[in-house]
């Protein structure tokens, strides 16, 4: 007897987005883009710049190109991205997927039709096909990446503060971007920046091939790179009373009860916890439990930060 199979549902087909024309402080078409980028990298080659390069460096360099290719002013910032993306590139090349992030922004979607909903971090995409950004949240994160589907200079101080974050690509308009580049420069994280092509924050477009190249860098570098956040976790349980005690010995009197219990109350920790970070990084088997003469170390710095506040 025949069996009866379920009806092929088939895709429903994809409008046709219409292209948009950029800002005019963006090169106004693909040629033009690509031909800038081009020279960019050419031009860093050249140059003995160190990441991170303060902004206003950056938009000297980018005066710079903007004179030999005789091209427009105001398209100063833009080519300062690109420059500040080239400088990054083997750095980035060199971190693993797992330890990247992807930042769009929602603004990528059609708006008018978009089912997703939103939470406190972002856009939750429901690949309803649409727009790119399923595309490129699937592929990152089946990499390895964190993605996010939101934006603003305050969500990128708080991921690179978690130090779970190696590095970002980022989808966000020039504005946008000229206000997080500070705290990416402060953290010195790498990054790099596809900006949109235009910024009202509606249906925006992007060259999509040039982020699907940057989320698909590597290199053979295989670096290996400390997980700040577990050992920061680590050093803070060396100043538990318990902790003290075996690393310091016995306490002897009123006036060291007092001192230990002071060392022992909430603290950031910075002091030690960079100290045990120098010295985890430069060692061969940083896999290996933190030597007890370690330990030591990173009390007694502590304790000199105590007694600098007493005195």
């Amino acid at each position: 007897m025949p069996t009866t199979s379920a009806p092929l549902k088939i895709p429903r087909v994809v409008p046709q987005r219409k292209p948009r024309q950029p800002r005019e402080n963006i090169p106004q078409t693909r040629e033009e883009r690509e031909m800038i980028l081009r020279e960019v990298r050419h031009y860093v080659a050249e140059q003995t710049l160190v990441p991170p390069v303060p902004m206003e460096d950056l938009k000297q360099h980018a005066d710079k190109l903007v004179a030999a290719l005789n091209s427009k002013e105001i398209y100063r910032d833009y080519i300062g991205i690109l420059i500040n993306n080239e400088l990054w590139r083997e750095t980035l090349a060199a971190v693993p997927f797992e330890r990247r992030l992807l930042m769009v922004p929602k603004c990528l979607r059609v708006e008018a039709k978009c089912p997703a909903p939103f939470d406190e971090f972002g856009l939750l995409c429901k690949s309803c096909g649409l727009c790119s950004i399923q595309d490129l949240e699937y592929e990152a994160e089946k990499l390895g990446y964190a993605a996010l589907v939101a934006e603003g200079s305050a969500i990128v101080m708080s991921l690179i503060q978690t130090g779970k974050i190696d590095a970002i690509v980022g989808v966000a308009c020039i504005p946008v971007l000229e206000r997080a580049f500070p705290y990416m420069e402060a953290a010195a994280v790498p990054g790099v920046a596809i900006p949109l092509l235009q910024d009202d924050c509606i249906d925006t477009t992007v060259d999509e091939d040039w982020i699907w190249d940057y989320i698909h860098l590597t290199s053979d570098d295989k670096t290996r790179r400390l997980d700040l956040s577990t050992l920061h976790d680590e050093v803070d349980t060396w100043f538990a009373p318990d902790s003290l005690e075996a690393i310091m010995g016995e306490g002897e009197g009123d006036t060291e009860a007092i001192g230990r219990d002071w060392l022992a109350r909430a603290g950031k920790r910075w002091r030690p916890f960079l100290s045990v970070a120098a010295f985890q990084a430069l060692r061969s088997d940083a896999d290996e439990p933190a030597p007890e003469d370690l330990k030591k170390i990173a009390v007694a710095v502590e304790c000199f930060h105590k007694a600098s506040l007493i005195h």
